[in-house]
């Protein structure tokens, strides 16, 4: 008796288990086999990718180490944003980057037709709390396809600016609407990558360095008669390089050594422009005469003239995006 009662509490227990673990088995398989809703991929775009591409200049720094060239560049086109809030935002931006025409370097009266794109830590209550009628802003809307997009508009200079999501200050003289959209595109996969030559895109701008400021000139032409003259022909088909702060200078000083490469249409012409361009850059140098690396002028590979350790005052440059001076 004693041992058909210890059989049977066997196997009860051995039901008991195989009904457990079967149980077990059973959730872990309806867990498994359940059909997971997967969360939309947001595509994190470069932001050159929110740009028209129909600019002469593209520009782009890190903020730190050219907090005094971003301060002024901010203070020339918003000139009515009170100090606080221009602290405000130069401390929160980490990446610049601006597109512009140079017409209006050439051109008397001629306004700037630029974009920019600033990347930074700022919420979008910062819309509210900088762009404000004090800081020379009003809000404005604009329709387009049905939909109305509200942001606003600098009443000196002439361009619209907006924090359309969190951390990205877009600006344009033109509507915003296409960088906008342009984003909201490129967070669901799409891609506008410029059409730029390789060696610019992928191997020069997207290389950033800290404190360096990389430039594309997409178009010389407005460069090239600034600088030789409006009858001298430098077949240019692009420039780039790039260009660091000088150390060694006053603290509200703007003197940065540039390195450009130059490509020419046709290799033949490098030589005889080598020593056209040396001639010129040697006027055009700003540095000391007793610094270390002198400018140079040199050819490069195939088409491409080399210029290196030529240092630039970008005061001026500055200056002609003063809405006062375009008018």
């Amino acid at each position: 008796m004693r041992k058909s009662g210890i059989l049977f509490a066997a196997a009860l227990s051995a039901i008991l288990m195989s009904s457990l673990l079967a149980g077990c088995a059973s959730g872990k398989n309806a867990k498994d086999t359940s059909v997971k809703t997967e969360q939309p991929k947001v595509r994190i775009a470069h932001p050159y990718e929110f740009f028209d591409f129909d600019k002469d200049l593209y520009i782009t720094f890190p903020v730190a180490g050219n907090e005094v060239l971003l301060q002024s560049l901010v203070k020339k086109i918003a000139p009515e944003m009170k100090d606080f809030a221009l602290k405000q935002l130069i401390e929160k931006t980490d990446n610049f980057y601006l597109a512009s025409t140079l017409d209006f370097l050439a051109v008397e009266g001629q306004k700037p037709n630029f974009q920019f794109v600033a990347t930074g830590s700022y919420p979008l209550s910062y819309n509210s709390m900088l762009f404000t009628n004090s800081n020379g802003f009003r809000e404005v809307h604009e329709e387009q396809d049905g939909r109305v997009y509200n942001y606003y508009y600098n009443n000196a200079a002439e361009f619209f600016i907006d924090i359309p999501i969190s951390g990205y200050c877009f600006a344009d003289t033109e509507y915003l609407s296409g960088m906008i959209l342009a984003q909201e595109h490129t967070r669901a996969g799409e891609v506008y990558k410029p059409d730029w030559p390789e060696e610019v895109y992928t191997k020069h701008f997207l290389s950033q360095k800290s404190k360096t400021i990389n430039w594309y000139l997409a178009s010389a032409e407005t460069a090239v008669k600034m600088l030789l003259g409006a009858n001298v022909k430098l077949p240019v088909d692009y420039a780039y390089g790039s260009m660091f702060r000088v150390e060694d200078q006053p603290q509200n000083g703007m003197l940065y050594s540039l390195d450009a490469v130059i490509e020419l249409s046709d290799k033949r012409f490098v030589r005889p422009n080598v020593l056209v361009l040396n001639k010129l850059m040697q006027s055009l140098d700003k540095g000391d005469a007793n610094r270390k690396e002198q400018v140079t002028v040199q050819p490069g590979n195939g088409n491409q003239i080399e210029i290196k350790n030529l240092v630039v005052d970008l005061t001026n440059l500055v200056d002609k995006f003063d809405p006062k001076q375009n008018k």
